[in-house]
């Protein structure tokens, strides 16, 4: 059945991109063999413009947080013994991200990047970190087809908004309303109706022709949605074996107590920028860490959660194959600690919503 699952993801994957293919093709040769004609142009140039909507958006790349093996040799020599642990294959960059997630993605054909999120990394004991890395990259070894070429570039066709502003109708009523007085007083503000109308509608157009799209898309995605549950749990397992089964569960549950723990970082953010403390950035992951060790004990995580933590509680305990002595762990703090700098920044800004 699995199999059966991922073959439809893969194929209707293949579908949707031959489409946007096709209706970018189409466009252009519209475009250019019917020059000649007024109607035809137009029709291409439409079609361009809906090819270019249905592509899969570009993934941001900070490269301001993006760090690579010459930047941080230590992270890196981190990630390659836990690959060897596993396996499989290390990762060829490391994005740091103010988040409180730790994943490996693709990019490209072939390329491989960590998202390290430096809020959950700085909340984690040394192995527990060794845990989270090793659950990231044991995905890039198994076989979840929602990492698929194909699938997970499907995933995102479509994915910007369409919707409909929902006061459409009122804009509506007042752009081909008749002037109550004098067009000359209201032909500004007409003109602005008449604008937003067209935009409405356009959207509108955008969001039934690209329906039947994203309702394959909708499909490709709850096909892959078990197998990629089942991929993260054996991910969980092969962190269990590389970092321990009880670093491993705990990892897990304190990714759980992410939402709570989020709201005291941004708290931390807008007390730093509202009070202009020149060492906001510098003890900004040290602050939050410092408030999750004040915490009680961790909660218990729940949903889905709470059932992968009660399959590795329940399994065979596992030692650990790698572990991050003090020493070693201090080193990498020191390693991370500028490029950590400049994300801490970037966010303090970001949510306090001031320039610079």
């Amino acid at each position: 059945m699995d199999r059966v699952r991922a073959g439809a993801a893969v194929a209707l994957s293949a579908v949707l991109h031959l489409v946007t293919w096709a209706v970018a093709v189409g466009g252009v040769l519209l475009v250019v063999l019917g020059w000649e004609t007024v109607v035809q142009p137009v029709l291409g140039l439409i079609l361009l413009g809906l090819a270019v909507h249905l592509r899969p958006p570009a993934d941001p790349v900070d490269a301001d947080g993006v760090l690579r093996r010459t930047d941080a040799p230590r992270l890196f020599s981190l990630l390659d013994d836990i690959a060897r642990a596993l396996g499989g294959r290390s990762c060829d960059a490391v994005r740091l991200t103010p988040g409180f997630e730790v994943r490996a993605v693709r990019h490209g054909l072939r390329g491989t990047r960590l998202d390290l999120g430096l809020a959950l990394w700085a909340t984690l004991t040394p192995q527990q970190r060794v845990a989270c890395l090793a659950q990231a990259l044991a995905g890039l070894t198994g076989t979840d087809v929602s990492r698929h070429l194909l699938v997970r570039t499907a995933l995102r066709i479509g994915s910007r908004p369409v919707a409909p502003s929902d006061d459409s109708a009122a804009l509506r009523e007042r752009a081909f309303a008749t002037p109550r007085t004098s067009r000359r007083t209201d032909d500004l503000a007409e003109a602005a109706g008449r604008f937003r109308v067209d935009n409405a509608l356009s959207r509108w157009t955008v969001w039934l022709v690209t329906w039947p799209l994203r309702q394959v898309v909708r499909l490709v995605r709850r096909l892959v949605a078990p197998l990629a549950a089942e991929a993260e749990r054996r991910s969980d397992a092969s962190a269990a074996e590389v970092a321990s089964t009880e670093a491993a569960v705990a990892a897990l549950t304190r990714r759980e107590a992410a939402p709570a723990l989020d709201t005291e970082l941004r708290r931390l953010a807008v007390e730093a920028r509202a009070f202009g403390r020149e060492d906001a950035s510098d003890a900004l992951w040290g602050r939050l860490a410092s408030h999750t060790a004040n915490l009680p004990a961790a909660p218990s995580p729940g949903g889905a959660a709470r059932s992968r933590a009660g399959l590795l509680a329940a399994a065979e305990p596992r030692p650990a194959r790698v572990t991050l002595d003090p020493e070693a762990a201090a080193a990498l703090e020191r390693e991370l600690e500028p490029a950590g700098r400049a994300v801490a920044r970037r966010y303090i800004r970001d949510v306090a919503g001031l320039p610079g």
